[in-house]
């Protein structure tokens, strides 16, 4: 008993320890499933986490850029392996984040059956305009021993203060 402890305290720290990998939240991980955060500051917009699945209950709160600063911010949706290889088809969508035309990402890969998860990541700067946004995830997964797709649809919340 007291071995088992430790390996689980030892595996909780470890995850708390590893910077930008994504962490796995899915109640069935044999299914097609993503997980998601955002990150600010830097020079790179990778400083400071700012929200992800992996923490539920912190909003999603980014500063806005200023004409004397802008602010760098990263975005990363990390699609996860599944039972079979999967493949996501579909959109992103990042009004509060300038430089990438509309606000649209298009996604249109394959994970490999029990590889990493693959990362979409979008860096760029976050809007000068505050105000209340909603990041917006609609994927279709399709792995062969599936009948049909599994839609995968989020709409996380993000305030630009």
């Amino acid at each position: 008993m007291r071995l088992a402890l430790l390996g689980c305290a030892f595996s909780i720290g470890c995850a708390g320890c590893a910077s930008h990998a994504a962490v796995h939240v899915a109640p069935d991980e044999s299914r097609p499933h993503i997980t998601w955060e955002m990150r600010t500051g830097g020079a790179d917009g990778d400083e400071q986490f700012r929200c992800g699945s992996q923490q539920p209950g912190i909003g999603c709160e980014l500063p806005a850029s200023t004409a004397s600063s802008s602010v760098r911010t990263t975005v990363r949706v990390f699609l996860h392996a599944a039972a079979a290889e999967t493949s996501y088809l579909g959109v992103l969508t990042l009004p509060f984040l300038d430089g990438i035309g509309d606000g649209t990402r298009e996604v249109n890969l394959t994970v490999p059956r029990g590889s990493r998860p693959v990362s979409i990541t979008i860096n760029t700067h976050t809007t000068s305009t505050p105000g209340s946004y909603t990041l917006n995830v609609q994927l279709d997964a399709t792995m062969e021993t599936m009948p049909a797709p599994v839609r995968i649809v989020e709409n996380i919340p993000v305030i630009v203060k």
